[in-house]
């Protein structure tokens, strides 16, 4: 288990941990060692016969347009009776672009104090038959720590694949051996470059298997027994790579393998998996003299149960350190609840570990929850497995006595009376939980039962942004501005995130270049922001500026962008389709009120109609109207969705794309005929 981060799989690495932008810079950082201490080329004779019949394969065309092409992928994992496991993993790559192909010609296996890196092996054979391999001088052996840990176990093991060019079939073998603490593993059938074919086999002849795909419809089942079973894809194109999609654990196939090396006992429900975890965790919610005497004393006074809570919440949230300290089978297991309370600090399961106790305390029992976050390893219903998770948050059930008080936070499930709470969030109140944990799947772990259940998503309403703006136009079109920012749910909670830490010199270069956005000339004046000293306030944003407002100038007349706020320039949706979902984030709304106080002696030529734009993807609602000599423009936007499928794209662009012109219609303001 690791806090959240982004996890789209590394490239040759086995049991990748680290995140894709921790991961280039550790690649990179090998690559430039390696480039730094060059060793002699070991020239080769031969191959293995595995690497010399992937030589001989007409890719008939196949992956043109790709950097690379894996030609043969083979995997092979045994378990003994003692849990011990033994991975051999080899794969041929036939290079098709030289110049993009650099991240493709790195092998790399993680290891730590419960598994190692036994071998690893590269060949390179060139166009013209010559072959090179790497030697044991060539592997390069680094800490993997991630950013968020303090200290971690884990080591990357890496060899640069030698001299490699245009044309070449590139051979990797990495064998490893170890023990699993959560008796799970996933492998992947598919990759971001195009697979000819992937075989995988999995054997624990001494115990039992249970296997779950997410994608069974791309690949085929050659074999399977109570304890072996063998996996086959075939002419799999790339996973494309695109902004903004679900992750890739979710896009590419992949086969989960649940076993137990003595018996018949393999997880194969999600009740199961819950059952399997509780133990791990019940050794460390353990009842404390000084945890009680912190619950009393921060207990005293709350006139009820959910004061108290909420001081339990935010103490634990706020007073408790985030620092991760994994070494073996620590990246899974709490440590006990008063040693985090004695040191100050924890990675989420013991800040959830410590909160657990501490409301049990007050006489609520909570239970941990698994989740696989967003955009990170999103949990599959149809794939129970504890080889799923990322994070650990806390599941209260809510007493009937306790539900008319918690019925309007965005984080309490009315269908299951379950009320999420998240401590490893400084930002979130309680009663919210980070976009990271909305609207995905978590596995709550009771003593003799798992129950998978989907977090809720704050809804638009509790989400997004009030603002009210008030403008003093001149007649040449320069004015000044007045606005007002109000912020709701997690765009609350990233305010709070924003402001955490900022100088004075840095708010206002901020402030310098938003507004910059508005008008042209932009002079910023002055900002107050409220709210940030507690992150159960809400921010408020005050701040004024000048400019010229006018766009367009013609004669005596000139036009103006009511909406401004919204930016001078955003350009519409290209027409270019979507391969892949598209994650828009928790649903959101925004209203805007502009009052405009128009420069004696001028009138707007024409005021618009009322514009109702609405889709299965949100509305936008448009209205103007005059006060006097003030124009009063009102615009409220809400996207209700949070993901929208490709096939459905079309029709969500040009719902925005309707909404931006909306948004950047123009009025042409004239002199008033004397």
């Amino acid at each position: 288990m690791r806090l959240p981060r982004t996890t789209r799989k590394s490239w040759f690495s086995v049991d990748s941990k680290f995140s894709s932008a921790a991961g280039a810079c550790l690649l990179l950082g090998a690559i430039l060692l390696l480039c730094e201490t060059p060793g002699a080329i070991s020239r080769a004779d031969s191959v293995p016969d595995w690497l010399a019949a992937a030589n001989r394969t007409d890719l008939n065309h196949f992956g043109d347009g790709s950097a690379a092409v894996v030609v043969e992928q083979w995997d092979d994992f045994t378990v003994d009776a003692t849990g011990k496991f033994v991975s051999i993993e080899r794969k041929a790559l036939r290079v098709l672009d030289r110049r993009s192909a650099d991240r493709y010609l790195i092998a790399a296996g993680l290891e730590n104090n419960d598994s190692t890196v036994v071998s690893i092996q590269t060949w390179s054979i060139s166009p013209s038959g010559r072959i090179v391999q790497s030697s044991k001088k060539d592997v390069v052996t680094r800490a993997s720590f991630a950013e968020f840990e303090l200290f971690s176990d884990s080591r990357e093991k890496m060899v640069q694949v030698p001299n490699a060019e245009q044309g070449s079939l590139v051979g990797f073998e990495i064998v490893r051996q170890g023990r699993i603490p959560i008796g799970g593993k996933r492998f992947w059938l598919e990759d971001e470059i195009p697979i000819r074919q992937a075989e995988l086999q999995v054997k624990v002849p001494s115990g039992s298997l249970r296997w779950f795909a997410n994608h069974p419809d791309r690949m085929e089942v050659l074999s399977q027994s109570e304890n072996a079973a063998t996996f086959r894809t075939v002419n799999r194109p790339a996973i494309p790579d695109e902004e903004s999609a679900p992750p890739f654990t979710s896009l590419a196939t992949n086969v989960v393998v649940n076993y137990d090396p003595k018996g018949p006992t393999a997880v194969q429900s999600w009740e199961e998996a819950g059952r399997a975890y509780h133990p791990l965790f019940t050794t460390a919610e353990k009842p404390g003299t000084e945890i009680s005497a912190q619950v009393e004393k921060l207990s005293t006074g709350k006139p009820d149960v959910v004061s108290k809570v909420d001081a339990l919440y935010t103490y634990v949230s706020r007073e408790i350190r985030y620092v991760a300290v994994e070494i073996g089978i620590g990246g899974y297991q709490p440590h006990p609840a008063p040693d985090v309370y004695k040191y100050k600090y924890g990675d989420c399961k013991d800040k959830a570990t410590l909160l657990l106790t501490m409301l049990n305390d007050i006489g609520l029992r909570g239970y941990p929850a698994l989740v696989g976050t967003r955009g990170d390893i999103e949990a599959d219903p149809k794939v129970p497995t504890l080889a799923t998770f990322d994070h650990m948050i806390v599941a209260l059930p809510v007493p009937a006595s306790l539900r008319p008080a918690v019925e309007k936070f965005p984080s309490y499930d009315p269908q299951n009376l379950i009320l999420w709470m998240d401590p490893t969030s400084e930002t979130e109140p309680l009663g919210l939980v980070p976009e990271m944990d909305q609207g995905v799947f978590a596995l709550i772990s009771y003593p003799d039962h798992g129950d998978l259940q989907r977090i809720p998503e704050t809804p638009a309403e509790q989400n997004g942004l009030v603002s009210k703006t008030l403008v003093h136009l001149q007649p040449g079109g320069t004015g000044a501005a007045e606005v007002e920012v109000k912020y709701l749910g997690v765009s609350n909670a990233r305010r709070h995130s924003f402001y955490r830490g900022r100088s004075q010199s840095d708010i206002r270069r901020m402030y310098d270049e938003r507004v910059a956005h508005y008008v042209s000339q932009a002079s910023f004046r002055a900002a107050t922001i409220e709210g940030t000293e507690e992150n159960r306030k809400q921010i408020v944003e005050k701040f004024s500026f000048a400019g010229d407002f006018a766009t367009a100038s013609s004669g005596d007349s000139w036009f103006f962008q009511p909406f401004f706020l919204s930016g001078m320039a955003i350009p519409e949706v290209g027409p270019r389709p979507r391969l892949l979902p598209l994650d828009l984030g928790t649903p959101f709304r925004q209203k805007a009120e502009y009052r405009i106080e128009l420069p004696p002696g001028m009138r707007i030529d024409r005021v618009p109609e009322k514009t109702s734009i609405n889709s299965e993807f949100g509305e936008l609602q448009v209205e103007y109207a005059l006060d006097g000599n003030v124009l009063v423009a009102t615009q409220t936007l809400s996207f209700t969705v949070s993901r929208v499928p490709p096939e459905k794209y079309p029709d969500f662009r040009d719902f925005v794309n309707a909404s931006l012109r909306a948004e950047r219609q123009r009025l042409r303001l004239q002199k008033i005929a004397p």
